[in-house]
This record gives structure tokens, sequence and C-alpha cells, in this order.
């Protein structure tokens, strides 16, 4: 049974008891603060609608609160789980999606929403009434993304924490093309392996194949940066374009058709909302 520590009193509790009493004393009212904008893809003969949803959760009691917002199924899931890590990246993450489903659809009961696992244990959409829906969920440490969109126009996200520690990791998973590559990024070395690997994430969940395929197969070609966002195009899929962002100490990357024009300016928008929450939270962390 997963257990977890009720901040008040120190105990050690199982994690339904202290979801409880964080509902009696705080109230549900209170509700994990996020930020939601959406944005217009122009392809050559339409445009479609994506919303991204972003949250930053520092502290248990946010996560506890997302409880009462899954569907019956999500619970039946969420009650089997036993680690509190674990717990923590399911909640959030079904929360973004379904804040980003929410903006996207105007469906107001997230309850409603029901994100199930596919076979690679990709996120599959379901909402009575709206057909063709997806969602891509991404989290690391305290934070928490996501981006709803149609099925008509495959896209994929990815947040990482730009770490030296793991530069020995990432490195085993670059090519000899992309590491020519690094010095064409005027980041730092940590950086730009973490950039070059968000990059091919977030392919590999429009691709929805995840980690199950050797990175080398997602090898970038091309990289450039235009007003603080660094452009990949793949030398395996070049039908799909990535634009990435530096937040803080992560990155961000997008995935989407090549042949589409967005506006980046509503993504840079929104992580410097969410990059200001986070240093105010941390400021006021005792």
């Amino acid at each position: 049974m997963c257990r977890t520590i009720y901040p008040r009193t120190g105990e050690a509790l199982p994690f339904g008891i202290v979801v409880e009493r964080e509902k009696a004393e705080i109230g549900l009212h209170v509700f994990p603060q996020t930020f939601t904008n959406e944005f217009v893809i122009k392809g050559t003969d339409r445009e479609f609608r994506a919303s991204l949803c972003m949250g930053y959760f520092s502290v248990p009691v946010d996560f506890l609160k997302i409880v009462k917002f899954l569907h019956p199924r999500e619970f039946e899931y969420y009650f089997h789980l036993e680690y509190e890590r674990r717990v923590k990246s399911y909640l959030t993450g079904r929360y973004v999606a379904k804040r980003a489903i929410s903006f996207l659809t105007g469906e107001d009961s997230l309850d409603r929403i029901w994100i199930e696992r596919g076979i690679f244990h990709h996120p599959v959409a379901n909402l009575p009434n709206s057909a063709n829906l997806q969602v891509s969920i991404t989290h690391c440490d305290d934070l928490a993304a996501a981006i709803a969109f149609s099925e008509e126009l495959p896209m994929g996200i990815d947040v990482e924490r730009i770490s030296v520690d793991r530069n020995k990791v990432l490195e085993t998973q670059m090519t000899v093309k992309e590491s020519s590559l690094l010095s064409c990024l005027p980041y730092s070395y940590e950086t730009t392996l973490t950039l070059f690997w968000t990059v091919k994430e977030a392919l590999s969940k429009v691709l929805k194949t995840g980690l199950t395929t050797s990175f080398h197969i997602y090898e970038i070609s091309q990289v450039e940066i235009r007003d603080g966002v660094v452009y990949s195009l793949f030398e395996n899929f070049p039908q799909y374009r990535t634009a990435s962002y530096i937040l803080g100490d992560y990155v961000c990357s997008i995935t989407y058709p090549k042949k589409t024009e967005w506006s980046t300016a509503v993504v840079k928008d929104l992580l410097q909302e969410i990059e200001q929450s986070m240093t105010i939270t941390d400021k006021n962390s005792p």
C-alpha cells in the first residue's frame, strides 16, 4: 500500500487517508495552479486548434487535490499504484491533460474525461461526443504539461531537467551527425544534450513508439535558432519539425508536422508565466 507523510503531523499514512484529511482541512475549492493557452496551427489548406496546459506541483497537497477529478476507470488504476513518485506523476499528468482537453473542447467536468493507457503506455483520450481527440503528456520533477489536439494534426511534447549528471547517459543516445551539430547552438554542453533528447522523445510520442525503439532512428539532421526558439529537423522523419524552449533548468520540446505554421510566441508567453510561478513558489518555500 502506498503511504505518504502527512505534513501537519509527520505521520506515515495510507495515501487515501492523507487525501481525505487534506480535503477536510483545506477545502476542495483550492486547486493546483496551472497555465493554459490555445494556439492555432495553420496547414496548407486549413487551420487546426490545439491547447497547451502546464502546471507546477511543488507540494504534496497540490496533487492530492486532483483525485476528485479522476474518471472512475482512472481511479481504479490510481487505487492500485504503490509508489508515491508514480502516484504524483500519474495524477499531475492526468490533471494537466484534462485541463488541456477541457480548454480545447469546452468540457467543464474533468471527471468525464477518461485518459486510458495504450499498449505502448501512450495516453488515449476518451470524451463522450468528442471523436478523434488526442493528447500528449509529459512530467519531470514538479512540472507537468500536456497538449490536446485533433487526431488530424499529430503532436508530441516532452520536458526534461538539465543536469550534468545525465551527460554520460545522454551521450550514448547521440549519433555522430548529432555530435557535429552541438556547436550550432549557443548553450552549455549539458543543455544541448538535454535539448536533443527532448526533441527525439517528443517525436517518439507523435509516433507512439516511446522508448521501445532505438533513439538513433530519430536522428536529428538540422538545428537552427530563431527568436530564442530552437527548431530541429529529422533524418528519417522529414515530415516533422520540433520547436524547443529553455525554461530555467528545463527544456520543453514540441513536435508537429513540418508543413504547418503557428505562433511560437503563444507558447513562450505561457512558459514565462510558469517560470515566474516556479520562482515565486520556490522563494516562498520553507
